[in-house]
């Protein structure tokens, strides 16, 4: 038992740094797709303000919550 939860803990440790390392490749990724964009203005700002929070959560560390607030905005884009 002591095994499973000591592989467990390195598991989440080594996933922790491949999340942080995703979120600018999907930040640029969104940036560049809202650049191309023939959404309207409302749409745009709202797909904006969810990159905007996107990067407030990975520099707060929270890797799988900015991933999910981009993926929110890809969805928007029609992605």
């Amino acid at each position: 038992m002591k095994s499973l939860l000591a592989a467990a803990a390195v598991l989440v440790a080594l996933a922790a740094p491949a999340l942080a390392n995703d979120c600018p490749n999907q930040l640029k990724m969104v940036e560049e797709m809202l650049g191309s964009s023939t959404l309207d203005d409302a749409a745009k700002k709202k797909i904006q303000e969810h990159i905007d929070q996107a990067k407030a959560e990975h520099e707060a560390g929270k890797h799988e919550e900015s991933l999910a607030t981009l993926k929110d905005a890809s969805k928007l884009l029609g992605m």
